[in-house]
């Protein structure tokens, strides 16, 4: 084999090389984005679950004071029917 046979052998397998570099390197960019893809779709998710407990927590709070205010009423009115006039009007100027 000649050295100008050796140096086309060479430069052949060079290009060759850089061929699959560069394909490896395009692989890596679309498989790199591919993961930043997944792991936004993760944190989505994980956001979404948390909404998803926090409007069940505040959900559960805003049931909560509706029962409280209508106990409250409820206990208000039970005194009220249980005092005369004048105990109302005191209770309402805060003296006894």
């Amino acid at each position: 084999m000649g050295m100008w046979s050796e140096l086309e052998d060479l430069q052949k397998k060079k290009a060759e090389l850089e061929f699959q570099l560069h394909s490896l390197e395009e692989k890596e960019k679309i498989l790199e984005e591919k993961a930043r893809i997944m792991e936004e779709k993760i944190a989505i998710q994980e956001l979404e679950e948390r909404l998803k407990v926090k409007h069940d927590a505040v959900e559960h709070l805003e049931s909560k004071i509706m029962e409280l205010e209508k106990k409250l009423k409820d206990q208000e009115k039970k005194l009220e029917s249980s005092m005369t006039t004048s105990d109302i009007e005191e209770a309402k100027t805060g003296f006894f």
